[in-house]
């Protein structure tokens, strides 16, 4: 009896346990699935938001992708009217290059006229024996040589415009005279002013005296009468080294040989050479006549009262250039 009591009890003890282990099973599948869907609605949560937030992404890129696109097409736009502006400068710059080419000529057309017309017009006509300069004819303006270039200092006139160009040339020679020293060569090169510009009384006095001292034939040889000296036009002047003097052997000296070769790039040229049909040979006599002229000359070995006349008056306007 207390056996099957006990088993009884046992049965009912195993079946409640068995019972309890359904329900704690259940109650742990319920828990498992409540936190599962739990986990599914949290992530259907954030898929949600990631999609809400993508979307509003969506449209920010799809602003900014506009904008883009607007500004490329603003630069596009630019780069189009920057083209035409230069295109339109060019143009500008063409038309502005052209007028000046055309306003550079005219000036110089106007420069050459002016000069034509207000250039001396004795500064390039032949004067000696045959060729007369009026009485009353003087210089526009003349200026003293700086002193320390003449003979004894003194004071002697030239064409104010010559004066640079001369003065030029005597600073050339001393530089050459220096440069020569230094390599050993001892010729001496010593440009000295003798005389320059003299009026129609002047000349008449210093040809009168000549013609008491040598007489009427021989002051001839050497010495224009007043009118026809090239010394009046105010752009002639004697040169000597400071020792020879005004004569022939002048042309022995290193001093001519520097100016036989070099006063043409100054605008000098030696009026009275060898064989001339006018004077005597006057190696101390220059003439400035302008660095175009005096270089054709030299170029051409030519002599200036050999020239026609209507030749030289083509670098009349070219004479202080």
């Amino acid at each position: 009896m207390k056996t099957n009591i006990s088993k009884n009890m046992l049965s009912s003890f195993f079946a409640d346990r068995k019972q309890l282990t359904y329900i704690i099973l259940i109650m742990i599948l319920i828990s498992i699935c409540g936190y599962l869907y739990k986990i599914n609605l949290d992530f259907k949560k954030e898929n949600i938001l990631k999609a809400e937030e993508a979307k509003i992404l969506k449209v920010s890129l799809d602003e900014i992708n506009q904008k883009y696109i607007d500004i490329i097409n603003k630069i596009e736009v630019t780069e189009k009217d920057k083209i035409a502006l230069f295109n339109s400068l060019n143009g500008v710059l063409s038309d502005y290059n052209g007028l000046m080419q055309s306003y550079d000529t005219k000036i110089k057309e106007v420069d050459i006229l002016n000069k034509a017309v207000f250039l001396d017009d004795e500064l390039l006509k032949k004067y000696s024996k045959f060729y007369f300069l009026n009485e009353n004819y003087a210089p526009s303006s003349t200026q003293i040589i700086n002193t320390e270039y003449t003979l004894n200092n003194k004071e002697i006139k030239i064409l104010s415009e010559v004066k640079p160009k001369l003065e030029n040339m005597i600073l050339a020679a001393k530089n050459a005279d220096q440069n020569a020293s230094s390599t050993n060569n001892f010729g001496e090169i010593n440009l000295v002013v003798h005389s320059g510009y003299r009026s129609f009384a002047e000349q008449k006095g210093l040809k009168s005296a000549y013609t008491k001292t040598y007489g009427i034939s021989k002051s001839n040889q050497f010495s224009a009468d007043q009118g026809y000296s090239e010394h009046q036009l105010g752009t002639t002047v004697d040169l000597t080294d400071g020792k020879s003097g005004l004569v022939t052997s002048f042309e022995k000296t290193e001093t001519f040989t520097w100016l036989k070769d070099n006063a043409y790039k100054y605008g000098f040229i030696l009026s009275y050479n060898k064989n001339n049909s006018y004077y005597q040979y006057e190696p101390w006599h220059w003439r400035y006549v302008g660095v175009e002229l005096a270089t054709y000359m030299k170029t051409n070995n030519l002599n200036f009262y050999d020239i026609d006349q209507n030749k030289i008056d083509e670098y009349k306007t070219k004479i202080f250039d």
